[in-house]
């Protein structure tokens, strides 16, 4: 497994108010990282990938999410995936008592294409795609909103906007990477 050196902290975005851990250069760019390369073998359910991002945010939460009641992962554009790193990440976590996670509560009910550059227009696909299940679950809670990599934000903004209007105290959008 390659070695990621000088990750010890979080990265913001202020003008979209989100966390992140490092830069996703994508692979049509022709310039080749290590930490891109990481972010691939983790989306493919890479075992040694997960684990290490699972370390990696356990420490991240740890240190600067304390404060977060609940852990969730935006739902995949498609139901046709056989891994969900994502899950298995969050459900880790939640099993070493960093951060409660519930399987479920943020559901795709059905599938979307996935756009890289959402625009307004598909803005109302995606709101239409998820649905929360338990609004109880959400209310007065800090949520940490967690996927793997950020492109345009919408998506993640539109869930954020559905958790407040259900009574989340809080949503902070974080994120093992942001496109560059």
């Amino acid at each position: 497994m390659c070695q990621i050196k000088n990750i010890s902290c979080i990265n913001i975005d202020e003008r979209s108010e989100v966390f992140y851990i490092g830069q996703y250069l994508p692979k049509n760019r022709g310039i080749k990282d290590a930490f891109s390369d990481l972010i691939i073998r983790y989306k493919k359910g890479d075992f040694l990938a997960v684990s290490y991002f699972e370390s990696l945010v356990a420490k991240i939460i740890y240190n600067y999410f304390w404060f977060c009641d609940i852990i969730l992962p935006i739902p995949p554009s498609t139901s046709m995936l056989d891994i969900y790193p994502n899950k298995i990440l969050c459900s880790s976590l939640s099993s070493l008592n960093i951060i409660p996670f519930e399987d479920g509560i943020l559901k795709r009910q059905k599938g979307v294409r996935a756009f890289h550059l959402t625009s307004k227009r598909n803005a109302l696909r995606v709101k239409d795609s998820i649905i929360i299940t338990d609004q109880e679950a959400v209310k007065n809670k800090n949520i940490l909103l967690f996927d793997d990599i950020i492109t345009s934000g919408n998506t993640s903004e539109i869930i954020k906007d559905m958790l407040l209007k259900n009574g989340a105290r809080s949503v902070i959008r974080f994120f093992l990477a942001k496109t560059v």
